[in-house]
């Protein structure tokens, strides 16, 4: 599943009950240095632009992958 946190809390939410030592994995141009789920859960903040791939099976070699967002992801409700 892909997310587009829009701040720490939601991050969290995202990441779920994933394990500390699941690897993440980043592009080279995000600004995120975690290299496991535990770190990525002690980031001060979260920039709004980036999105998180997480896994749906914990298998031993799933990642997690923080990239750029490319496209919204959320809409707003119509009224």
């Amino acid at each position: 599943m892909k997310y587009k946190p829009k701040s720490v809390a939601a991050l969290h939410i995202a990441l779920g009950g994933l394990p500390d030592k699941m690897r993440v994995q980043t592009d080279p141009d995000v600004p995120v240095s975690a290299k496991t789920v535990g770190q990525l859960r002690k980031v001060k903040a979260w920039p709004e632009n980036l999105a998180v791939a997480v896994p749906q099976e914990r298998l031993p070699g799933s990642v997690v992958m923080v990239s750029k967002a490319s496209v919204a992801t959320r809409f707003s409700p119509k009224s």
